[in-house]
């Protein structure tokens, strides 16, 4: 968006009917639940690009100019995660470009889907892994050949639980520039020793308190 605009999450009948439009199958009813978790979730990404742009740059309100959606591209992170590593693979992958306010190029972050222990097998996408969670059928342990499942069977008039998906996401800027890597390290050093770095940073703003309440009033 523009200067002064903010990105709208899309009402619950937007966010269906453009599922449709891709061509996904979704029970309507499930809708309210699945929206709430994906926007809950990219909020969860958004408060991680905030904590990079605010810890390392300063940058109080960082500002979403683009994203895009690419869940059939591995970044190199993820690659290396999974084949060399033995990690399950992301089942999806966003690039959000953000601007700092310094009038330079927006910063491209990466950020990796991962799904929880018992969410390794879904499917390539974040929206595409929801809908599969919450249409789920009953689960194969209450299946077994030779058992009366009649007690057990919710009525029609009950709702049946609907669990979201556990995930891990992996936010860092992208390696555009020599900033990023270095971002990268110092993030890795401050996320590795928070007590250390933590109390650097209560030091300096210490000083600056100081320095601020040196300075001769301009009255």
């Amino acid at each position: 968006p523009g200067e002064g605009h903010k990105w709208v999450y899309p009402s619950e009948q937007q966010f269906y009917n453009a599922m449709r439009r891709k061509g996904w199958e979704a029970d309507e009813t499930t809708i309210p639940a699945v929206v709430q978790i994906h926007n809950a979730v990219n909020e969860r990404g958004w408060s991680e690009v905030v904590r990079w742009e605010r810890d390392l740059h300063g940058n109080e309100n960082p500002r979403l100019v683009k994203f895009l959606g690419r869940p059939n591209d591995t970044s190199p992170k993820a690659w290396i995660n999974s084949n060399m590593l033995f990690y399950h693979p992301p089942f999806d992958r966003h690039d959000w470009y953000v601007d700092r306010g310094d009038g330079n190029e927006p910063q491209r972050y990466v950020i990796d889907f991962y799904g929880g222990q018992s969410d390794s097998a879904v499917e390539t996408g974040f929206l595409p892994s929801l809908l599969n969670r919450f249409s789920s059928s009953p689960s194969p342990s209450d299946e077994d050949s030779g058992r009366n499942n009649t007690a057990s069977t919710p009525s029609a008039d009950q709702a049946i639980p609907m669990r979201p998906p556990s995930m891990y996401l992996d936010v860092r800027p992208a390696l555009d520039n020599p900033e990023a890597a270095r971002d990268r390290v110092h993030m890795f050093f401050r996320d590795a020793f928070p007590g250390l770095f933590g109390a650097f940073d209560s030091m300096n703003r210490n000083q600056q308190s100081t320095e601020s309440s040196d300075r001769p009033s301009s009255s």
